[in-house]
């Protein structure tokens, strides 16, 4: 649970318990140390696979683990954040200089735009391109891919498709 001030982010915003949330509500500062966790957690999950094992396949399944029990959390009652920090805390393990160059990007273009969310969707949707353009393995940067797709299908599944069910509009 994200607590500030005595308030609990779950009655707060979206009811997410994720970065955006935070950071759209509670500010900058508890948004950056919620990321620091999640992101922690996705590199955690990749990182011990590859302690256990050099598998790019068992750590991409780690990541996804890592990334599926965000979303679905049983301390939560099966729900979640949407994995956003988690998939690139995972990216972070398994494609270090794709995820950092996607990171920039969205930095620059949230410094230009001031649009969180836009900023957020053009640096994750580059991470796959720009793990090919770093030349890391094709299995890695499928497994990027697998991770994104996650990522959509939960996102879709809390805001949908339509502006009246967007965080903007909550």
């Amino acid at each position: 649970f994200i607590w500030t001030g005595g308030r609990d982010i779950h009655h707060i915003g979206d009811g997410n318990p994720g970065v955006m949330n935070v950071w759209d509500n509670l500010g900058f500062t508890p948004a950056l140390i919620t990321a620091a966790g999640d992101i922690g957690k996705g590199t955690a999950a990749v990182g011990l696979a590859y302690w256990v094992s050099d598998s790019h396949t068992l750590a991409i399944f780690a990541g996804l683990a890592a990334v599926i029990g965000h979303d679905y959390s049983v301390f939560l009652r099966f729900k979640g954040g949407n994995g956003t920090a988690t998939t690139i805390g995972a990216w972070v393990g398994l494609a270090p200089l794709a995820t950092l160059a996607a990171v920039l990007l969205t930095s620059v273009l949230f410094l230009v735009t001031r649009r969180k969310r836009l900023a957020g969707f053009i640096g994750l949707s580059a991470v796959p391109f720009l793990s090919v353009a770093f030349g890391y393995p094709n299995e890695l940067t499928l497994g990027i891919i697998l991770l994104l797709a996650a990522l959509a299908a939960k996102i879709f599944s809390f805001e949908g498709l339509t502006p009246a069910r967007s965080r903007a509009k909550r």
